[in-house]
């Protein structure tokens, strides 16, 4: 499933995290993050000049933060990639491992930005509040309307789509064989499209509430949950079906991997070490 980030969730830098899985020159793509931010917040709500002053220096000491210390994560993360592409054969172990390093990145930015994103939720005005529920509101109906209103077949020819597309991004073109083994794991994720769009709204609900109380004396603690611990706030169908959602994925990368020929591998290796190389050739990198 794709989709914006919600804009109180790891607001400043979650972008950072999606260069990483689909940027074909990330390098570019991150050199302008000071640039790309400001226009994905604006998509939910206009800040004012006062506003803009009081961002515009703690998205330069977040955007250092996360170039210094997040980057060399990245690339070490990369490096394990290079070193398990290396090997014969991948479990689903493997795998999971790697998205454990994933999480993990993402709720280091989602600690980092929490006060920022206190600050300003404090200041919203009543104004800015109805435009940021306006927008995601709107937001919401996009993703039912292509991902949920669908038949539930659309749904899997779509699934299989994305995610061919992304896996050929890294590996080059798929055998016949790969891609229905991607069609049966679209099939098999079934009606997961709408219990991902219904616990997405629910978070969002509890933000509302949050929202609406930004001037209690608990609203640091309510918001700060929900940026950092956004598992406490699933829907029990998700809750349910994550997990086995996950392991799933994990069991298609691995046996997309184990299946891949000579060809595939070294276009894996090559685009996990441009990665690297793009990387560590930004000029913030630490040196």
């Amino acid at each position: 499933m794709s989709g914006r980030t919600d804009p109180f969730r790891y607001l400043l830098l979650a972008v950072a995290i999606g260069l990483l899985a689909a940027c074909s020159r990330l390098d570019l793509a991150y050199r302008n993050l000071d640039l790309v931010i400001p226009w994905w917040i604006s998509n939910y709500l206009t800040l004012d000049d006062s506003q803009q002053a009081w961002m515009t220096p703690r998205l330069e000491k977040h955007l250092a933060w996360h170039c210094s210390t997040q980057l060399p994560e990245y690339v070490a993360w990369l490096e394990q990639l290079d070193q398990l592409s290396q090997r014969p054969q991948l479990t689903v172990t493997d795998l999971q491992g790697q998205f454990a390093q994933v999480r993990e990145s993402v709720n280091n930015i989602a600690v980092q930005v929490t006060p920022t994103v206190l600050g300003l939720a404090k200041g919203l005005s009543p104004k800015q509040m109805g435009e940021l529920y306006v927008a995601m509101d709107e937001r919401n109906a996009e993703l039912r309307e292509e991902h949920v209103a669908p038949s539930l077949k659309d749904q899997v020819t779509a699934r299989s789509l994305r995610m061919r597309e992304r896996v050929e991004e890294w590996m080059g073109p798929l055998r016949a064989s790969q891609q229905a083994r991607i069609d049966t794991w679209a099939r098999r994720q079934g009606d997961y499209n709408r219990i991902w769009a219904e616990n997405r709204e629910s978070w969002q609900k509890e933000l509302r509430n949050a929202l609406y109380g930004r001037h209690a004396s608990n609203f640091p603690a309510r918001l700060t949950a929900l940026l950092q611990e956004p598992d406490d706030f699933w829907t029990p169908d998700y809750r349910k079906a994550h997990p086995a959602a996950e392991t799933s994925l994990a069991q298609l990368l691995a046996d997309l991997f184990n299946s891949a020929d000579e060809r595939q591998r070294n276009a894996l290796r090559e685009y996990i070490g441009g990665m690297i190389s793009d990387l560590k050739g930004l000029e913030c990198y630490p040196r």
